[in-house]
């Protein structure tokens, strides 16, 4: 089976779509439909984000209505479909796309998903062979120490917690090492920028875009909150890096907990079969399974403890 390439933008009030997979293509205008779009996205985004107790009934309804605009009109190309290639751009870049319903459930539960920043055709069945990794931890982002576990996973890696890092040091490993792993707060403004520190002191001037730009590791992982939609990263790594996949949370995620699940499962899997988009469709398949069976959680903390981990492949026209 062949992947499914979805792509959505904006022009003035309209919101596009153009679909393609084999010999099938359609475009599809929604007219006067981006503003009302755009705010039922943000809506989700802020649910997930905030994490409230009652409003699973809200988000669902906001699911459903979203999953009959976008998705629905390409129900049996889904259905045939090996993994979909969502290709998004600014405006769209918070939008939870693979959360969306198809078949009555969850997109993200049933098929392999990548995002795209830009056209072009990614590596389906990517054979990755990890060999060496730089992972970088602060203890209060990661206290459960996934970042050492998974190290331990990893014949050439090497572990440095936070306190004892520098920016110098990714520099240096940017262009050496097949994985980069750094867990450590992060956030993002109103436009989508932010960054992330490896240290709480003063001269610490967080990653910018300019390091992002030298990576060129097969996969690089941010364990940071908001950094699955940092736009000025994810614009270095198209257009300056050499990276191939990128992993982050489209919010903020767990201190531990969940994020230590995804991190120890995701390189568990790719290490057994190299393939990092079905890697983080089985973990969180598995984290779904996981968080659902504990009656103790409502369905919106559940999804922020299963969903929130993204996926981008760079590639080239």
């Amino acid at each position: 089976m062949s992947a499914l390439f979805l792509e959505y933008w904006c022009e003035g009030p309209d919101l596009l779509i153009y679909a393609q997979i084999d010999n099938y293509e359609k475009e599809i205008t929604l007219k006067g439909q981006a503003k009302a779009i755009m705010a039922s996205f943000k809506t989700i985004y802020d649910l997930l984000e905030e994490k409230p107790t009652d409003k699973a009934d809200e988000l669902q309804a906001r699911l459903q209505t979203l999953s009959t605009q976008l998705l629905a009109p390409f129900a049996q190309q889904i259905q045939q479909c090996s993994l979909v290639r969502f290709i998004v751009y600014d405006d769209l870049i918070r939008a939870a796309l693979d959360l969306l319903l198809h078949d009555g459930d969850y997109l993200f539960l049933q098929k392999p998903v990548c995002y795209q920043i830009d056209e072009g055709a990614g590596e389906d069945e990517a054979r990755l062979t990890l060999e060496s990794a730089l992972l970088i931890a602060d203890l209060t982002a990661d206290p459960e120490e996934a970042c050492k576990a998974v190290a331990e996973l990893i014949p050439d890696a090497r572990y440095v917690e936070a306190k004892a890092a520098s920016v110098r040091m990714i520099e240096q490993a940017a262009d050496q090492v097949d994985v980069l792993v750094v867990s450590a707060h992060g956030e993002i403004d109103k436009h989508n920028r932010g960054t992330f520190y490896l240290t709480d002191n003063d001269d610490d001037d967080g990653i910018s875009p300019r390091v992002i730009g030298q990576i060129e590791a097969w996969i690089t992982y941010f364990d940071s909150c908001q950094q699955g939609a940092n736009l000025a990263f994810l614009q270095a790594f198209q257009e300056q890096s050499d990276a191939q996949f990128y992993l982050a949370p489209l919010v903020s995620n767990d201190a531990g907990d969940s994020s230590t699940k995804t991190m120890t499962w995701f390189f568990t899997a790719v290490l057994r079969h190299g393939n990092p988009i079905r890697a983080l469709f089985e973990t969180r398949k598995r984290l779904f399974e996981f968080y659902h069976s504990q009656a103790k959680l409502n369905r919106v903390t559940t999804l922020n403890k299963a969903f929130v981990f993204r996926i981008f492949e760079f590639v080239g026209e």
